[in-house]
């Protein structure tokens, strides 16, 4: 017999021994904790103290890494959250310990119903490659909502992350009341203001693959995301470990946000966020107040360029995902580290083009005052402008050219750029040269010297 019908029948097994708890779950709303893991029993002192210290720690970590590091530090129901972690990735084709994620469940004090067990079972039996590994977790918070903390708001980021969450903050939430004031006060202060970044998610829990990129430190909330025919504004959504449970911070608005009719409303957009009666920014110390740019990295880059284009007084940064390990959740995405602007500061700038292996010096009306092919000839073009950047940008404004290149080509650019520290990021007029076209400024060679020359000519 197959291995995984064995396993198969043995959790059934189980779940007919184990699942008939019939606890209260058939409410709504989030962040009650009401009918939830709680009632199985409290965690061991030894167990919550190292979860209060991991909360602390969580604090001081990038935003990306603290929903991770809090699953694993925080025990709360006795057993290590691995093989739920693991179930969220069966869609990849990790092997999943179904006896393993049901003991976890048992241990956090089952499910709200006989039923609930059933459902669950008959999904988390299913799991496999290919296969959303969300629906074990949709079914459960559809006949359990009070033990999941879901709502309508909140469905769409439920997985097993997002379960082990809930019970950890039930579990902080019912031992709280057994700490010594000191205790208690370190609690509510490790807890109050940490948020946790949801990935941008749409309702029905889909998201754009974002490029990589370097990673700007600090925590993004407000989002521009462009897709092929529509760009959005509004906020990305964080989850809240708070004393009161498991609740969603989202400002009441949820992903993409604002269908922005043109691009000219754009900066407008951008300043309802935090404009007179929007909901309040969320609150944390490394908070970035520049959105980001949410756009499939296989999308044409003109897209992304018509939006910084239509940036006004604003800045922005391109979105580009969180290291995967270290996240809780797939998807999550940070700030690329070089600014996104309509305009470049006084002075002369560098163009640079995503496909043409050129670099050139342009005076502020755009006009070409040298232009030398990349150095490197042999190598591939990220090395190549590596290393032209490398030579020059220090400082400068770069102006790209986006011809006929992709969302994770402009990625590839704007990290060499932030390795060169230049300054900002901006994007050429349309029809913009890369050679002087003719008039003896095109260099025969690359020349940091001549190019730096042009540069600083008055």
């Amino acid at each position: 017999m197959p291995m995984r019908r064995l396993l198969v029948i043995a959790l059934i097994f189980t779940l007919a021994c184990g699942g008939k708890k019939d606890r209260s779950g058939t409410g709504t709303g989030t962040g009650s904790g009401s009918g939830s893991g709680s009632e199985s029993g409290g965690a061991a002192p030894a167990e919550l103290a190292r979860c209060v210290s991991t909360l602390e720690r969580a604090a001081t970590l990038p935003s990306f890494e603290r929903g991770g590091a809090i699953v694993r530090g925080c025990n709360m129901c006795g057993r290590p959250w691995e093989a739920i972690l693991t179930a969220d990735r069966a869609d990849t084709g990790a092997l999943v310990d179904l006896e393993g994620v049901w003991a976890i469940v048992e241990a956090c004090g089952a499910t709200c119903s006989n039923q609930s067990a059933g459902a669950f079972r008959n999904q988390l039996t299913e799991l496999a490659a290919g296969k959303p590994a969300t629906k074990p977790w949709r079914a459960l918070a559809e006949a359990c909502p009070k033990l999941m903390h879901a709502d309508r708001s909140s469905e769409r980021f439920v997985s097993g992350g997002w379960y082990a969450l809930a019970m950890i903050a039930d579990k902080l939430h019912v031992a709280r009341a057994t700490l010594p004031p000191s205790d208690q006060t370190r609690l509510d202060a490790a807890m109050a203001a940490l948020l946790l970044p949801l990935p941008p998610l749409t309702a029905p829990g889909t998201s754009f693959i974002v490029p990589g990129g370097g990673l700007r430190p600090g925590t993004p909330w407000k989002v521009i995301t462009v897709s092929q025919d529509a760009v959005f504004v509004g906020r990305l959504a964080f989850a809240h470990v708070s004393t009161n449970g498991l609740q969603l911070v989202d400002g009441g608005a949820p992903y993409p946000g604002l269908r922005v009719a043109t691009l000219a409303e754009l900066p407008a957009a951008i300043a309802g966020l935090t404009a007179s009666g929007a909901p309040p920014a969320p609150t944390f110390a490394d908070r970035i107040d520049e959105p980001v740019i949410v756009a499939p990295r296989a999308a044409p880059a003109r897209r992304v360029v018509e939006v910084m284009g239509a940036l006004g007084n604003d800045r922005a940064f391109l979105a580009v995902g969180a290291p995967a390990p270290a996240a809780l959740w797939r998807g999550l995405v940070a700030a690329h580290p070089l600014a996104l602007a309509a305009t470049a500061p006084p002075g002369h700038r560098l163009r640079v083009g995503l496909s043409t292996p050129r670099i050139a010096v342009v005076d502020a009306s755009g006009k070409v005052l040298a232009s030398s092919p990349l150095p490197v000839p042999d190598r591939p073009i990220v090395e190549r402008w590596t290393a032209a950047l490398n030579a020059v940008a220090q400082g400068r404004a770069v102006e790209i050219v986006v011809e006929d290149g992709h969302v994770e080509a402009l990625s590839q650019l704007l990290d060499a750029a932030a390795g060169a520290a230049a300054a900002v990021a901006i994007p050429a007029p349309a029809k913009a040269n890369l050679t002087g076209t003719g008039t003896g400024k095109d260099l025969a060679e690359f020349s940091d010297v001549k190019l730096k020359a042009a540069l600083d000519a008055p």
